[in-house]
């Protein structure tokens, strides 16, 4: 017999096909502990949610859309086809209705006028809230709006005739219509508007031409160079920390890199979701910081992914019973995360100390290395887990005061999964209790994938595991 020890995972890789082997980190993910720890890194359970408040009168069907913090004194919210206004306490205020479309992705900026305008676009039309008072933009010389954002006291747009139109400096309701651009260095469509810094990333279906603000008389803007990708999905760019990442035209994540760059920073089980996608309109993206990293996420209906910055690699979230992340956008407010439903007017807030999905179970789930010793069979005599013990609360259900974990495994490569055993892993104060199951059986040449999950409402942490095994003739 020997004791094999498990490299853990520090992402999810699916594999293109099942007996290919496959990791994976759901509602979880890695992160360094140091050189001076007892391992190097460990896996902590993803961040929970908590109610923050429930926008009233947003269709189920529809749910939450964008949010922008204003100077973390008011959260505007669009929800449905309305703007609405909430404070730091939760209270809201409905601004007003739109005329938008329901399923187009919704851009929203502000400038530096004070006080702020809001602006939002949405397939082809364009709102202003000033003074909280919300009115359709209708100056005769803006063209129909496609994507939207802010820099340098311009409001810039794309539209539907590939150009980019600016407005009057530090003033969202005044369009002239000389103050415009074509994007042609290809004859791609424009899709996105993203600015960085000075600059204005015109993403088009099959490239992106990067202009400068330099301050002309006639135009404020001069094309400074052209990058040989364009966007899949015009939700899909995000500012992350200094710099941007988008879904290429290709189906592969980039990131801006030197201004002129773009990096793939995706892998395949990533890029093979993106590929089975159809509609880009159903792509949604959101960027955020918490635990000391910035995180990435993209998402369809389907799937979402998490990329972490810190690890530079990707995990999957979902919502209890769902295939993905019901999470539409993540935006800071004050000293909280808050997190948009995608399919009501809730409003979350998001933290590593909340262990559900405001009231859904938050499971996490860990899938470990195979273990297989081909051509040979391997009998399984023992499993050890070294995970985060006696983290059970004071009082609360019993699945909380007395948590457990469940393992469960697959010989057929992750197809099905057997065994259903939980573990308990310590009431609160009792950390001495050792996690580990027995008499396993046996597995053939293709090997055993081990599966791990937490459910309670409690610390979560995988810090180590390892298998007793011995190799049986093939």
């Amino acid at each position: 017999m020997a004791i094999i020890p498990f490299q853990l995972p520090t992402g999810s890789t699916k594999g293109k096909f099942l007996q290919g082997g496959a990791c994976r980190l759901i509602n979880c993910y890695a992160s360094e502990i140091g050189p001076e720890g007892k391992v190097p890194r460990a896996i902590y359970s993803s961040d929970g949610l908590q109610g923050f408040c429930l926008l009233q009168g947003v269709p189920s069907t529809i749910g939450c859309r964008a949010a922008l913090n204003l100077d973390d004194v008011a959260l505007y919210v669009v929800a449905g086809t309305a703007l609405y206004k909430v404070s730091q306490n939760g209270n809201q205020t409905l601004i007003g209705s739109m005329n938008i479309s329901t399923t187009a992705p919704v851009f929203m900026v502000r400038n530096r006028r004070v006080p702020a305008d809001v602006t939002i676009v949405c397939d082809g039309l364009m709102y202003n809230c000033r003074n909280d008072v919300l009115s359709q933009v209708t100056d005769p010389d803006l063209s129909g709006p496609t994507s939207l954002d802010y820099s340098d006291g311009y409001m810039l747009i794309t539209t539907a005739l590939s150009k980019f139109q600016i407005s009057a400096i530090d003033d969202a309701t005044s369009w002239d219509g000389l103050d415009f651009a074509t994007a042609d260095g290809s004859p791609d469509a424009l899709v996105r508007v993203i600015t960085y810094q000075a600059y204005a990333y015109l993403m088009g279906a099959e490239t992106t031409e990067v202009w400068q603000d330099t301050g002309g008389s006639d135009f404020a803007y001069s094309r400074a160079y052209v990058i040989p990708v364009g966007i899949f999905g015009a939700a899909s760019a995000q500012k992350v920390s200094d710099s941007i990442f988008w879904i290429g035209h290709d189906k592969t994540v980039r990131r801006l890199s030197g201004g002129d760059g773009a990096v793939v920073i995706s892998e395949p089980d990533v890029e093979n979701d993106i590929q089975a996608t159809e509609d880009a309109s159903t792509i949604r993206s959101a960027a955020w910081i918490a635990n000391g990293r910035m995180f990435y996420m993209i998402s369809t209906p389907d799937w979402t992914w998490v990329y972490d910055t810190s690890m530079k690699r990707w995990h999957e979230r979902q919502t209890y019973g769902q295939k993905n992340w019901q999470v539409s956008f993540v935006v800071g407010f004050g000293t909280k995360i808050i997190a948009g439903d995608v399919a009501s007017g809730a409003l979350y807030e998001m933290s590593a100390k909340f262990t559900d999905d405001a009231g859904k179970p938050l499971i996490s789930s860990v899938v470990l290395p195979r273990v297989h010793a081909f051509p040979y069979r391997l009998r399984y005599y023992s499993l050890y887990l070294d995970v985060q013990k006696g983290v059970g609360v004071g009082q609360g259900a019993s699945q909380d005061v007395d948590p457990e974990i469940m393992v469960e495994w697959s010989d057929d490569g992750g197809a099905t999964y057997k065994g259903q055993r939980t573990l308990k892993i310590g009431q609160q104060g009792k950390p001495m209790v050792r996690v580990r199951t027995h008499r396993l059986g046996q597995a053939g040449e293709n090997g055993r994938d081990f599966r791990i999950s937490w459910s309670a409402k409690v610390d979560r942490a995988l810090y180590q595991a390892a298998a007793n095994v011995r190799q049986v003739a093939a």
